[in-house]
């Protein structure tokens, strides 16, 4: 960034902080929970680390490097990238449990991935998702699964019909494991699900080179190699797609299949809403929380940063926490045969 857009930053942010100010003296006369919900001193000129699961370069540390210096305006404070990849993003997750409540650590989790597997109760993942604080969803767009663009597996159909598929994950707790575990299992494909790579640019290189057949990822992080036609798009696994896709890219929705196939998708569509959320540990003080998630919110709504995404092709989808928190409740009472597909995965 240059000196005069640091400079103009820094000049918002002043204003920013002295219309807050002036919105807590304001709301001097409201309950002292009030005030404090609006009270960030305690972040001000501290170091925070915003922990990435993954390796440098994939989608989830472009999407938080995107977001972080934002971050730094809301909170008048430091935010480092951090990454931690390992156990399919479940390191980093669970590394974050331990943390104090404090602010200084808060991490970018893979929704479905960390989500299928506590649901599951699969090793790796002994928490509840409510365990968590949900601070806001940074991006939100369904997965989309991907081929080999010089490949032989052109369209859904063609995966639904082949002898021997493989898919590209990280590991069990990712996106990338659930979604095609999901579509193996209630497809009924002639699949598997090939683990052990670092971080989604790994597995895309995967693909890409042909060592695997096909992945499931974030659509923004797949668009430039769709375009290149190194990768083939062949489902969206969600209710919409994404308008830069072409109109013959089906969602899950529109694929033929069962009521009880049907039910097993609605669950997992669900699960899909919580996308990359903003986490932080357990237990944190709620004025400090209300502070947080004001401070996401406001960022996520910069037009700085909104510009910055669309040049980066990293579309943003922000959900509060409020969201963040009825999405974890709906589905913590997902139906039971989600829960014992999930359970046979792991």
């Amino acid at each position: 960034m240059s000196h005069e857009c640091n400079a103009r930053r820094s000049l918002r942010s002043l204003v920013a902080l002295s219309v807050a100010a002036g919105m807590l003296t304001a709301c001097s006369s409201e309950t002292s929970n009030a005030a404090a919900a609006s009270d960030c001193s305690t972040l001000e000129g501290r170091n925070i680390s915003l922990v990435v699961p993954y390796t440098p370069g994939g989608g989830y540390d472009s999407y938080a490097r995107l977001v972080a210096p934002y971050l730094e305006e809301q909170l008048n404070a430091t935010v480092a990238v951090e990454n931690k990849p390992g156990a399919g993003g479940l390191l980093a997750v669970n590394n974050l449990l331990t943390q104090k409540p404090d602010g200084t650590t808060i991490a970018i989790m893979n929704g479905v991935g960390g989500g299928g597997a506590s649901i599951a109760g699969a090793d790796g993942a002994p928490f509840s998702l409510d365990d968590l604080t949900y601070l806001g969803r940074v991006a939100g767009d369904p997965p989309l699964v991907v081929t080999n663009g010089t490949g032989p597996y052109r369209s859904w159909e063609d995966v639904r019909k082949a002898d021997s598929f493989r898919w590209g994950s990280t590991g069990p707790g990712a996106e990338d494991y659930i979604t095609p575990s999901i579509l193996t299992a209630v497809f009924d494909l002639n699949a598997e699900v090939v683990t052990g790579f670092p971080g989604s640019g790994e597995t895309e290189l995967g693909v890409q080179q042909g060592n695997v057949d096909g992945m499931s990822g974030e659509p923004g992080s797949r668009r430039a190699a769709v375009e290149n036609g190194s990768q083939t798009p062949v489902l969206v696994m969600g209710r919409e797609t994404p308008e830069w896709l072409a109109d013959d890219i089906p969602s899950v929705t529109e694929v033929e299949m069962t009521e009880s196939q049907q039910k097993i998708i609605d669950a997992h569509l669900a699960l899909v809403e919580l996308g990359r959320p903003l986490v932080a540990p357990p237990a944190m003080d709620e004025g400090l929380k209300a502070c947080f998630r004001d401070a996401v919110a406001a960022a996520m709504k910069d037009p700085e940063l909104i510009a910055d995404s669309e040049k980066q092709e990293r579309p943003l989808g922000f959900r509060s926490g409020e969201e963040l928190d009825g999405f974890v409740k709906q589905i913590m009472e997902a139906p039971a045969e989600y829960e014992e597909l999930l359970s046979t995965l792991y």
